[in-house]
């Protein structure tokens, strides 16, 4: 059982400094899973159309708290997927900056994007000038068809580079932190 209580107790940084990240979804699955905070079990969400899945691992930044009042969401970019539950440490390497419609207005709902230092694919990247020219772009490809499959209207901004991914990361942490003094 991963509960409410259990969550609150995993930081938002590991003893190296660098970001948890916990897993929802794992890159390349067909359905979106969400964890279920209050039962603490992972609950079915969509089926996503035929052909289109999860270009990275989904999940979010424990300790947190983004703009849009959940914690702050992570995709985790590794050779292959992560099972839901695990735990990952990232390093942030940049942003998917995106606002989509909650409630007949605009919100913003950027993505941090992070690579674990360890990844045999990814864990050389350090900043948003190394991701192949095209990776942002599949990103957001996925985020505007998932969320025009949902009636949600999305925009997708500029991407932000390693240092905004930080700054994004602390202001989510010290957010956090503001919320539960």
């Amino acid at each position: 059982m991963i509960d409410a209580e259990h969550l609150a107790r995993i930081p938002a940084r590991d003893d190296d400094g660098l970001l948890h990240a916990f897993i929802e979804c794992p890159k390349g699955n067909t359905h979106k899973i969400d964890l279920d905070k209050k039962l603490g079990i992972f609950r079915w969400a969509i089926e996503l159309p035929e052909g289109l899945t999860f270009p990275a691992n989904f999940g979010f930044i424990p300790a947190t708290l983004a703009e849009d009042g959940d914690a702050l969401d992570v995709m985790v970019l590794t050779g292959g997927a992560l099972p839901s539950g695990t735990l990952v440490s990232v390093r942030p390497v940049a942003i998917l900056r995106m606002e989509q419609e909650e409630d007949g207005k605009m919100v913003r709902n950027d993505r941090l994007v992070g690579v674990p230092p360890l990844s045999q694919t990814f864990g050389h990247v350090e900043r948003l000038s190394e991701l192949r020219d095209t990776m942002m772009w599949e990103l957001g490809v996925f985020f505007r068809t998932y969320n025009e499959m949902i009636d949600r209207k999305v925009n997708l901004l500029d991407p932000g580079n390693e240092n905004a991914a930080r700054e994004l990361a602390e202001k989510a942490i010290a957010a956090k932190g503001d919320r539960n003094g």
